[in-house]
């Protein structure tokens, strides 16, 4: 996840954005980055920001490099609208937390998880972070919306080492870790898993 540059007065820094992207690619090694996630300050960018980040930042990684962008929000048709921001934009692919403040029951969380997807043109990349959503996906949820085809990854942050290994073996989802320190416990837990 990479952080948002800004300038000294509060707006966008494009140009910082482009050499920190490179940065991290040259001489940090990453074979991709995350925009506009919360890391990037997303809540605090407007949605033309963030199109114009995700765009400077491919046009300066180039293909070799895949972006993901946040795009992930409480209501569904805004975060739809985000996806096809992210596409027009250059995305890979996209980055969706689970609706937060709302609590929403599973069922609901699943249909919202499945119509970005339907209507999504990039893969999908979920996000299950309870700390900051107020509300976990089941493993159900999980079950149910990883039978989506472009629903391909989780970013798990839920710290329950124990579920995302039986969701690891079950769904076939590629599994990040969102928690560094659970990093190590979480490759162990699998060697199906992908976990940066």
């Amino acid at each position: 996840a990479m952080v948002t540059p800004f300038t000294s007065d509060g707006s966008l820094d494009l140009d910082e954005a482009r050499r920190l992207a490179a940065y991290l690619v040259a001489e940090q090694d990453h074979d991709a980055l995350v925009i506009n996630g919360t890391t990037g300050e997303s809540p605090t960018t407007n949605d033309d920001e963030k199109r114009a980040l995700v765009k400077a930042v491919k046009e300066e990684v180039g293909d070799g490099v895949l972006v993901v962008a946040g795009v992930g929000t409480n209501e569904t048709a805004a975060t739809i609208s985000r996806c096809r921001d992210a596409a027009e934009a250059g995305a890979d692919g996209v980055l969706v937390v689970t609706p937060y403040y709302s609590k929403p029951p599973q069922d609901a969380v699943a249909e919202h998880l499945w119509l970005v997807a339907e209507a999504s043109e990039l893969p999908v990349m979920l996000y299950d972070v309870p700390g900051r959503s107020a509300i976990p996906m089941s493993e159900q949820t999980i079950r149910t919306v990883a039978k989506h085809p472009r629903i391909v990854a989780m970013k798990d942050a839920k710290g329950d080492l124990a579920s995302s290994s039986t969701m690891i073996a079950e769904t076939g989802l590629a599994y990040y870790s969102g928690d560094d320190a659970l990093t190590l416990p979480a490759r162990s837990s699998s060697t199906r898993a992908e976990i940066s």
